[in-house]
């Protein structure tokens, strides 16, 4: 499947199941195994949670738009919002050592995507783009991650 996938959701919390669940219907068709799949949505669904909390700052009503394109080896997932935009020198996970709920979402985002960039050269809003290396058609034992 190389054709992308686009999803344009309001950036209300209740949709972001909807962003998980079309995701995972695609993981699944393309033979992406469990585990990757589950790492793979949730980076996607704290990427468009940051969006709601930092750049929307809780409006529900403004759109967020995700387009999934899986080509050869590479799954790509592109968030663009068009809020307020994010300062790239303030995107930095907290330290794990400090014990709290939340601000977790970019160290999972870093540590499972292999590629992570923001483009904030617009007039408004952002394009974070996230790419990951994956194997399809392997069983999650035989690929962890």
């Amino acid at each position: 499947m190389s054709q992308p996938i686009k999803l344009s959701i309001p950036s209300d919390p209740k949709y972001l199941g909807l962003i998980r669940k079309v995701l995972q219907e695609l993981l699944d068709s393309s033979d992406v195994p469990d585990d990757t799949a589950r790492r793979l949505i949730l980076c996607v669904d704290e990427a468009c949670a940051n969006v709601i909390k930092h750049s929307y700052e809780g409006s529900c009503d403004e759109p967020i738009e995700a387009t999934f394109t899986i080509a050869g080896d590479d799954f790509k997932v592109q968030i663009r919002d068009y809020g307020k935009q994010c300062d790239l020198s303030q995107i930095k996970p907290r330290d794990l050592e400090d014990i709290k709920p939340g601000g977790l979402g970019t160290h999972f985002i870093n540590e499972i995507m292999d590629d992570v960039s923001y483009c904030t050269n617009r007039t408004k809003g952002t394009l974070l783009t996230m790419i990951k290396k994956i194997k399809t058609g392997l069983t999650s034992t035989q690929n962890k991650g």
